[in-house]
């Protein structure tokens, strides 16, 4: 398969909704109108926000009936990730195919809780939505490949557990173009931000790759690496593999053990979030 002959069918109106909850300016007047219209015209999202800001993760005790009363009680901010992870639901469980359930969309999911706890954890509580949204798409480019070829892709996904490859490495085995192209061309034509880029085009084993001027891509990783040699993305490593990665990656000896700790990974599972997601 060339590049030029990626056909990024998988969605229709949606690209335009997620680029228009992206470009909001938390800044602006008017904000909180601009979401509620947008909201408006998606009545999944709107579900599923009303669902998730019922939880006992967002509620806060209280009863969220209306958008509106969900964007004046949690932000723009945490109403924007709500949106994208809407969007990022119905993309990734449009098919039933147990691998890329577990390692992609499982993968995204759990990366993108993993994110915004880790922000917390290390005092960047600012960063947390950012990075909870850029957990949700890193890993897109695999679902639009997955889409346009799902049965070589099924074979991508077998021949990278099977062996020591690379997704990246068996994408261009088996078709010639791997998820990072795909993901910025996703970026470019869905009118992303263009920072949007250092989510799906960094390699995120790799440091020195890292851009110098993004947290939320370091959080990235060290959540990224945490889910997917917990069995999320790769094949499961034992907890020393698994620790010294995360330390590579610049999570020190502690924050290591503490997110190793089998109580952080059942917090992530046990979350309204994920058990209404998956």
């Amino acid at each position: 398969m060339k590049p030029d002959s990626i056909n990024y069918k998988i969605i229709t109106a949606q690209p335009d909704f997620l680029a228009k909850v992206i470009h909001i300016d938390a800044n602006s007047d008017r904000c909180f109108q601009e979401m509620d219209s947008l909201l408006r015209t998606d009545q999944g999202a709107v579900s599923l926000i009303l669902r998730v800001a019922n939880s006992a993760m967002y509620s806060r005790g209280k009863d969220i009936k209306t958008i509106p009363h969900a964007i004046n009680l949690l932000g723009i901010n945490v109403i924007r990730s709500l949106a994208v992870l809407s969007v990022s639901r119905s993309i990734f469980t449009r098919n039933k195919n147990r691998l890329i359930k577990q390692h992609v969309w499982q993968h995204s999911l759990l990366t993108a809780l993993a994110s915004q706890q880790i922000c917390v954890e290390m005092g960047k509580k600012s960063h947390a939505e950012e990075a909870f949204v850029a957990g949700l798409l890193h890993d897109i480019g695999k679902v639009l490949l997955f889409y346009n070829s799902p049965d070589k892709y099924s074979l991508v996904l077998g021949h990278a557990l099977e062996t020591p490859c690379s997704y990246a490495d068996a994408e261009q085995k088996f078709l010639g173009i791997d998820h990072y192209e795909v993901g910025k061309k996703a970026v470019a034509e869905w009118r992303l931000p263009a920072y949007f880029n250092y989510y799906v085009a960094t390699h995120l084993d790799t440091p020195a790759t890292f851009p110098a001027n993004s947290s939320a891509v370091h959080f990235l990783a060290i959540a990224n690496s945490f889910v997917k040699y917990a069995g999320f993305g790769a094949n499961k490593s034992d907890p020393s593999e698994r620790k010294e990665k995360l330390m590579k990656l610049g999570a020190s000896d502690n924050f290591s053990d503490y997110l190793l700790d089998e109580s952080f990974m059942q917090q992530l599972v046990q979350s309204e979030i994920y058990r209404l997601c998956i």
